[in-house]
């Protein structure tokens, strides 16, 4: 069967909303923040630019309901995604509207109920106002404090305070679950970073919270990729190059091939007989 294509068209303008780690904190330079690495992938596969809008704010979270939430604690927790995407997404008008949130609130204990039902007025408007948008919902990402047998050793004893020390997995696999639907009813682009981080906390850094170079650069190309695979945009340059080349089995690869195996498929002529 083949699979939606949930965009066809270029995307010139891209924002996304979310906290500290799509923020960029911790990569040692922009070329590896996440939002940066999206950038890059998509400007290297695409015929036209993209503009990269990252409104992501540290410490943010989905609402006011968040119990890590803390009014007046300006561009951290507060404004929150539900009471600023009016104006840091829908007024952008991007092309791609990309929305990353899970972490801070499952850390925080934000019930399920709740965040999803902020999320999902933040998601339900924003495909009304920009209906052409290719809307992704990135799933929160993994982090220690998610593995509680590991969390509970004595070296983590200080990382253990404040409101975003909720230890287990079981609120945020439930809201990475819950996302997933979210982006299934309305039309949305899930991508499920947890999987791909999970047991990982080599990707972290020492705040056990961040990402470090290689962390940020996977989640960038994780997102870049399941983009690639259902949007059709980013193989119209792919596929003029082939046309323009007239690139085919006989004339392509072999790079660091051993000798005698790029001779024979180079010889078109003797497979053609």
């Amino acid at each position: 069967m083949i699979r939606n294509d949930y965009r066809s068209e270029p995307v010139r303008r891209l924002v996304v909303m979310g906290e500290s780690n799509a923020y960029g904190m911790n990569a040692s330079s922009p070329r590896n923040e996440w939002v940066q690495v999206l950038g890059d992938s998509i400007r290297e596969f695409q015929d036209e630019p993209v503009r990269v809008l990252n409104n992501a704010i540290p410490s943010n979270v989905i609402s006011p309901d968040a119990p890590g939430y803390i009014a007046g604690d300006v561009y951290r927790t507060a404004p929150s995604a539900l009471e600023r995407f009016e104006a840091d997404m829908i007024a952008c008008r991007p092309d791609m509207a990309v929305f990353a949130y899970g972490l801070n609130d499952s850390r925080c204990g934000h019930a399920l109920e709740s965040f999803i039902r902020a999320y999902g007025v933040i998601v339900s408007k924003t495909r009304e106002s920009i209906p052409d948008a290719l809307v992704v919902l990135v799933g929160p990402y993994w982090n220690l404090l998610y593995d509680a047998k590991t969390w509970a050793r004595p070296e983590y004893a200080n990382f253990r305070s404040g409101k975003f020390g909720r230890s287990g997995d079981d609120l945020v696999l439930a809201y990475n679950q819950a996302i997933a639907q979210l982006a299934s009813e309305t039309r949305s682009l899930f991508v499920d970073v947890y999987r791909v981080l999970e047991g990982a906390p080599w990707l972290l850094t020492a705040d056990t919270c961040h990402f470090n170079d290689m962390g940020q650069r996977i989640i960038g190309l994780t997102v870049f990729c399941e983009v690639a695979a259902h949007c059709s945009f980013l193989s119209h340059k792919s596929r003029r190059i082939e046309e323009q080349l007239n690139s085919s089995i006989w004339n392509t690869g072999g790079t660091g091939a051993l000798p005698h195996v790029i001779q024979t498929w180079r010889k078109a002529d003797q497979w053609k007989k």
